[in-house]
This record gives C-alpha cells, sequence and structure tokens, in this order.
C-alpha cells in the first residue's frame, strides 16, 4: 500500500508517519503543489496511492483546491472509478469546511489531534488492514 502525507507542519507530519507506518510505504509533501505533482508522477509511474492524508491549511495550495485538482485529474484520465481515497487531515470543524471537503470529494474527516486508535478506526473504513 502507498500513502501520501500533505502536511506542512513537520511535527503532524512525523506524527502521522509514526502512526500509518504499519500500513505500508508512505512519501509526504510539505505544500499542495509538491502534492499534485507527486500525485501525478505515482500514476505516471504505475504506483499510485492508496490512500491520501491531506491537510487543509497549507502553502501554495490549500488542502481543499489539491482536492478538487486531483479528482479533475481522476476525471480526466482514469478509465476506471477506482479513485484515491482522501482523508482531509484538520483542526477546521465548522460545519461549512467539512460540508465543501465532502462535495469536493474527499471519503474521510480526520481531526487534529488523531492518535493510534483514530488512525487504526479510519483505515478500517478505508478497508485498510495493517501489516
Amino acid at each position: 500500500m502507498k500513502i501520501l502525507i500533505v502536511e506542512d507542519n513537520v511535527s503532524n507530519l512525523l506524527l502521522l508517519q509514526k502512526l500509518l507506518v504499519a500500513y505500508g510505504d508512505i512519501d509526504n509533501a510539505i505544500d499542495g503543489e509538491s502534492a499534485i505533482n507527486k500525485f501525478i508522477s505515482a500514476h505516471q509511474n504505475n504506483q499510485p496511492f492508496d490512500a491520501i492524508f491531506l491537510d487543509i491549511i497549507m502553502p501554495k495550495k490549500d488542502g481543499n483546491e489539491v482536492l478538487v485538482e486531483i479528482r479533475a485529474w481522476e476525471e480526466q484520465n482514469l478509465k476506471t472509478n477506482n479513485k484515491v481515497q482522501i482523508a482531509m487531515t484538520t483542526s477546521i470543524t465548522d460545519t461549512d469546511t467539512v460540508m465543501k471537503s465532502y462535495s469536493d470529494g474527499c471519503q474521510h474527516y480526520l481531526l487534529k489531534p488523531y492518535n493510534k486508535t483514530d488512525i487504526n478506526e479510519l483505515m478500517v473504513r478505508m478497508g485498510f488492514v495493517g501489516e
């Protein structure tokens, strides 16, 4: 399994890496532009990500912009409906932001601060199990 963590805060990035390492290979991006580039590159190399953990507040492009671009790329380029699982990772709890994320195409919304139990429960909901 391949996981992309998109997080500009080093502490949050390291925590997610530690919590997700049991699930597979992890790559990371520190801003929205590099996340999109890594997502497309992975597809071009026939090694797409299975899951993306996407922070909302980031430099260059925020998480919702990245989400919209990824879903548009998938719509234009994938022959199947096998879209990457995307979990928004954020401390933003207002209803408008949550609903916008879901309407833009995320499948999961994970509130910070998270812990091992939160991650394990989310991975089960995504259909993944640890190694």
